[in-house]
Parts: C-alpha cells; sequence; structure tokens
C-alpha cells in the first residue's frame, strides 16, 4: 500500500471538481477560524450548483492574514524560505486549529505538483512557521486520533503530529493509525511483498518496535481501514486484539476476534488478480520507456541534424555554415 494512490485520487479530484463547481452560479461565506494578533485565519467556503446532479457542493479555502492584510503568494513563499511556491498560485487547503494562537496549514500550487503542510504561529508580534513536510504527492491531514494528526511524507513515511504540546514524530513506513496512548500507538500496514498484514505496537519517541502481531494474507481478509474514521479504527483494534502498555507492551490476537477470514479459493483468486494487476503495470511502464526513449533519440537526431554544416552546392563560393 503506498500513500500516493490514496492522496493522487484525492488531489485528481480536487482538481477536477473545484473548476466544474467555480463555472455555475453559487455563494460564498466568510467565517473566522482563528484570531491572534498579528495572524488571522478566514474560511472561504463557496457553495456551488453543480448542474449535472442538481446539487449545491462546497468548497472550502483557507485566507491568511497578517496586520490586516491577505498574506500574498509572495509574502507566504518567503515565511516558508521556499522559492518553489512562487512558481504558481498557492491554495491553503486544510486548516487543523492547535491552540489559540497556532495552526495547521495544508497548502498547495494550483496544478497540485508542489504541497506543503505547516505551523503557523503567532507571537511577540509576529508570525512564524515551521515547515513540517514538502511533496509532490499530498500534504492534506489524514484520521488521527482526537489531539493528533497524521500525515505522509514523499517517501510515504508516517508522520504523526501532536497538536499540544506541538510535536512531530516520524515513524518509518506507510502505517495506518489505529491508537494511541501516551508515547506508544498502534499501527497498522499491508506488507503486500510478504504476503501479510501487520499490527505493531511502537513508542514514538524512538520508533522502537514493543509488541507485533502479523495476519497471513491467505488467510485474512484486508479490513477496509483507508478511509475509516479514528474512531471505526480504534474499535477494530479493541474488537481483535488484546492491547497493553504496562507493566510491559503487549499485543495478543484475541480468541474472540472478529476478523474475516478468506478460503484457499479466494486466495487463489486475488493471487491471479494480483499477477495479471502486475503484469499490465511492467507493459505499461514499458511503454512509457519506450515512448521516452524515441523523444529524446528524435531530438538527439534532429539536434544533430541542425550541427552539420550547410552543403553548398554553388560552384566558387565558400561553404556557408
Amino acid at each position: 500500500m503506498s500513500a500516493s494512490i490514496s492522496a493522487l485520487s484525492r488531489m485528481a479530484t480536487l482538481l477536477f471538481v473545484v473548476p466544474l463547481l467555480l463555472g455555475a452560479c453559487g455563494r460564498t461565506s466568510r467565517e473566522t477560524v482563528l484570531s491572534a494578533d498579528p495572524l488571522k485565519v478566514v474560511a472561504v467556503t463557496q457553495s456551488t450548483l453543480d448542474i449535472n446532479v442538481s446539487e449545491y457542493r462546497k468548497y472550502t479555502r483557507y485566507d491568511l492574514y497578517v496586520d490586516g492584510e491577505k498574506l500574498s503568494d509572495g509574502g507566504f513563499a518567503a515565511l516558508l524560505q521556499d522559492p518553489d511556491a512562487l512558481k504558481d498560485p498557492v491554495v491553503h487547503s486544510d486548516v487543523v486549529v492547535l491552540d489559540e494562537s497556532s495552526i495547521l496549514l495544508a497548502s498547495h500550487n494550483d496544478t497540485g505538483a508542489r504541497c506543503w503542510a505547516t505551523r503557523l504561529s503567532a507571537s511577540g508580534g509576529e508570525v512564524h512557521l515551521q515547515k513540517i513536510m514538502k511533496s509532490s504527492i499530498d500534504c492534506a491531514p489524514d484520521p488521527a486520533p482526537p489531539g493528533w494528526s497524521a500525515f505522509y511524507d514523499e517517501g510515504s513515511n508516517l508522520l504523526l503530529v501532536r497538536h499540544t504540546p506541538f510535536h512531530v514524530y516520524p515513524i518509518a513506513g506507510y502505517w495506518y493509525v489505529l491508537w494511541i496512548q501516551g508515547d506508544v500507538v498502534a499501527v497498522y500496514q499491508k506488507d503486500r511483498e510478504q504476503e501479510r498484514l501487520v499490527v505493531r505496537l511502537a513508542r514514538m519517541s524512538s520508533q522502537q518496535a514493543l509488541a507485533e502481531q502479523i495476519l497471513p494474507m491467505d488467510t485474512y481478509a484486508e479490513p477496509d481501514l483507508m478511509n475509516a474514521s479514528p474512531q471505526l479504527r480504534q474499535q477494530w483494534l479493541m474488537d481483535n486484539f488484546a492491547v497493553a502498555t504496562a507493566p510491559a507492551a503487549s499485543l495478543q490476537l484475541r480468541a474472540d476476534n472478529r476478523l474475516q477470514t478468506i478460503s484457499p479459493e479466494t486466495w487463489a483468486e486475488y493471487k491471479e488478480i494480483d499477477r495479471l494487476n502486475r503484469e499490465e503495470d511492467a507493459r505499461d511502464q514499458a511503454a512509457a520507456a519506450a515512448r521516452e526513449r524515441a523523444f529524446y533519440e528524435k531530438v538527439l537526431k534532429e539536434e544533430a541534424e541542425r550541427q552539420k554544416p550547410a552543403v553548398n552546392t554553388t560552384p566558387g563560393l565558400p561553404t556557408q555554415r
């Protein structure tokens, strides 16, 4: 499982829907979500009639104000100290209010090619920015327990952000967050290469694995946790595992677990589908590589032709280059 799958799907939906909605009539509302001198954050929600389904849809962006003036893209790029933020217009698409003077902010350029997750705070009459991550995939927060936000960096590694007191905990690998208690987090991932589902307890401050349960994919069905709420993820954990953090961390599969199992026949069908998908991916990659190779060969050939000296066919005149 990769962060890029859900992230690219979400970004593609956003880039498709917004222009469609803006083309129809609608109304706009504004709501201040943070006011901490000199920083002000305003949610701008546009309700627009989608003529395809005759329903109103909502799209929210966030405008930032410093000392009463709307923060320009150049001003944001200066705070971010990243010239890439100047190349295209920037949209601030997600805000999580951390406390009375700071927010988590997800921003992306209008093409979706670059995005940033940052913490903006106001203190001492100034606005301060702390960069959490930059990516070409997605920077919006994912579901996490109350008081936390989850992000996935460019390498699909989990970043857990504690709201108060603010702290960022990197967790290597693409994991879904199930539950957090103190310094211990329960996480889940699908290990496709080793054909297993993994549930793990880890210490966030050191990334130390404390306990782990392996579920073979030829026996257990993959749970639908990608878009599940934090409450449903925690419920799935508690319904199926006995979890303890003291006096020693432990994670045991419950005898009365509710995990769904699959038959050998179903597993064989999954394997065949996976094989066909991999073969199709390999063909697509080979075709893309061939097109790229042909393009560069054509460019090199045209450049070589341009570098050749012109042939003079008129006697007595020098050759023209």
